[in-house]
């Protein structure tokens, strides 16, 4: 883990921190809502999934039109407003979003 970044651990620590709040990434608009959905838009085109929190991970499956994106889980890190989250239980790409201000 890099200088700055901590883990999240829990379910509930997550929903306070991000759930129901804009995330913003490249060319990436979304929020993971504490109802267990996920909406947003990736590269202009509508996504939507479904969440659940297990053994530390977030675990996620999504659809972008009629392509499903399949479950993974994922580590997820934060530091400010800022939220890492890391493919493939930690062990794949990671990408970076920052809660929108409003």
């Amino acid at each position: 883990m890099d200088a700055g970044w901590q883990r999240i651990d829990t379910r509930a620590e997550f929903i306070d921190i991000f759930a129901d709040k804009v995330l913003l990434g490249e060319d990436l608009r979304f929020t993971i809502h504490s109802s267990g959905d996920i909406t947003g838009q990736a590269g202009g085109q509508d996504f939507f999934g479904s969440w659940y929190w297990e053994d530390g991970f977030f675990c996620r499956a999504v659809s972008s039109g009629e392509e499903d994106l399949g479950l993974d889980r994922e580590v997820i890190e934060r530091r400010g407003r800022h939220m890492r989250y890391t493919r493939q239980m930690g062990q794949g790409n990671s990408s970076v979003v920052v809660i929108e201000q409003v």
